[in-house]
């Protein structure tokens, strides 16, 4: 650990954001300390929240979303939708330009929006984003049309992210080439690109033009810190020495015995939000045995006493999740909370009934071969011991292996697993889909996140039913329908909220959690040192 922090204080030093005399940040600089490498800074492209952290302060959206729910102008001064619901007019601001000097106008929104649709360019979440998209058209310099093939419910919500929807400087894509720009980022936001070293660190400076801010922030005008370090610092105990050693500010998936730690101290304090979208959740895999029997799913669903593992495991800094949406998520039902609750008796009735009958070392056995489930973890492996336990006590024999996010998406795209992890942040139901639309089915060389390999017309038309039901009421029935579906069919088990702890040093004032509640803007933040 002591090499780690070490190499830590030497990429300060390289970034620049050390004193000559201190690893410590200089007194115009925020260093953030993050689990996971950001590899991707192309809003387009990325899905990570990892380089969301960084694409939201490089990039604007039309619309802003602030953390209370509330829409503001952003890159577009006003909206309208049609009367179908199919299409919304914007009148863009006149006074925006992007880092390289270029500037923001319509045709930068038609090149974003059209590039997506581009198969070459690999999206992986703005694509499903931007719903049943059709069309931009430029009425003028700095008046868009965005068109969609039907009603798209979700469009403002989904409008207003950064992290997915920012708005991209064509000329920097077609000078760079999607690769390039993806390293190398220019958008409009607050904070410019100056720096990506691979495995290390991203550095960003401020945007002294910028005067563009939506007016949910009280602040306008520059950002008040003129640097911002995100350092790649993968071991959980390295990263909470950098920030009580002065060598970071504000460090994030801070484990829970810390949160109970540094909260409320005299130099540190703990923020913690509960992320809306898609808790913390099981994908159960249909396509191979033995899930493709759905009486072994529900089992593995009712051995599993969710309350109880959740605390034990994150000493109650997280909450259990019942449903496919977490509860903060607009169209959340409560009746998943009555669905799966824990009932080993139950699961082991449905796996007598599935042929699976108790045999030599307590795991049952079938034709000869034992009940195995191959579960491949990243996001969540502390939970490994505890859910092995679970099923073993039913007979299962349930193999748990951490993997890489490479290994991950090889096993993924080459169904070469029986259970994955999804989570994912969003501030609209229509995250829904992306685990259960029929054409998100993985397969080699298309990385998308059905994982449960469940597809069938009737969620479909559901799903679609969902994101074009405009009235809320309607929307919310249909919504209702989705979750019980998804549950009734055991394609997914929602284990917990993802709960997002930050630590921070008390002399970095002003942060705010973004729309989603996982990532910090740091637009309005001051450091004192």
């Amino acid at each position: 650990m002591k090499m780690l922090v070490a190499l830590v204080a030497l990429a300060l030093a390289l970034a620049g954001a050390a004193s000559p005399s201190s690893s410590q940040p200089a007194a115009d600089t925020i260093v953030w300390a993050d689990d996971r490498e950001s590899l991707i800074l192309d809003p387009r492209v990325s899905q990570s929240r990892h380089e969301a952290q960084i694409i939201m302060h490089v990039f604007d959206a039309l619309i802003f979303r602030d953390f209370d729910g509330k829409f503001y102008p952003s890159l577009a001064e006003k909206w309208e939708h049609s009367k179908d619901g199919k299409s919304m007019t914007f009148t863009l601001r006149r006074d925006v330009k992007f880092h390289d000097g270029t500037d923001f106008t319509a045709d930068a929104v038609k090149f974003t929006f059209d590039s997506i649709q581009d198969p070459k360019l690999g999206s992986q979440a703005a694509i499903d984003f931007l719903g049943p998209y059709e069309s931009t058209e430029v009425i003028d310099r700095y008046t868009v049309r965005v068109n969609w093939k039907q009603p798209f419910a979700a469009a403002v919500a989904n409008l207003s992210n950064p992290w997915l929807l920012g708005i991209v400087s064509p000329a920097a894509v077609q000078k760079l080439g999607n690769a390039a720009f993806a390293r190398a980022p220019v958008g409009t936001g607050p904070y410019k690109f100056v720096e990506f070293v691979p495995r290390v660190r991203v550095v960003l400076e401020r945007n002294d033009q910028y005067r563009w801010a939506p007016k949910a922030f009280r602040h306008q005008g520059p950002p008040r810190v003129r640097r911002l370090v995100f350092l790649h610092i993968p071991d959980s105990s390295t990263r909470m020495a950098t920030l009580e050693k002065g060598e970071s500010d504000v460090v994030d998936a801070v484990p829970p015995i810390d949160v109970r730690r540094f909260k409320g101290t005299r130099d540190f304090d703990v923020v913690i939000g509960d992320v809306s979208g898609i808790p913390f959740s099981y994908l159960l895999n249909t396509s191979l045995p033995p899930l493709d029997d759905v009486r072994v799913r529900q089992a593995i669903m009712y051995g599993l006493d969710r309350p109880k593992i959740v605390e034990q495991v994150f000493f109650g800094v997280a909450k259990p999740a019942f449903g496919p949406i977490t509860p903060t998520t607009p169209g959340y039902w409560p009746g998943v909370e009555k669905m799966y609750q824990y009932n080993p008796a139950k699961s082991r009735e449905l796996l007598d009934a599935a042929g699976w009958r108790m045999g030599p070392g307590g795991i049952r056995v079938k034709n000869g071969q034992p009940l195995e489930v191959n579960h491949i973890s990243l996001l969540q492996p502390e939970l490994g011991v505890p859910v092995q336990a679970a099923m073993k006590d039913i007979g299962i024999k349930y193999n748990f292996e951490t993997v890489t996010k490479a290994r991950q998406d090889e096993l993924v795209m080459n169904n070469q697993y029986n259970v994955g992890e999804i989570r994912w942040v969003a501030v609209d139901p229509s995250v829904i889909g992306i685990p259960f639309y029929s054409r998100n089915i993985p397969a080699p060389g298309k990385f998308k996140f059905n994982w449960s390999r469940f597809g069938s017309p009737e969620l479909d038309r559901l799903i679609l039913q969902g994101d074009t039901a405009v009235d809320p009421g309607r929307r919310a029935e249909i919504l209702a329908r989705i979750q019980k579906t998804v549950l009734d069919r055991g394609l997914i088990f929602p284990f917990n909220i993802s709960p997002q702890p930050i630590a921070y040093r008390r002399s970095v004032q002003g942060m705010r959690f973004a729309q989603g509640f996982w990532q910090i803007l740091f637009y309005e933040a001051t450091v004192s040192r």
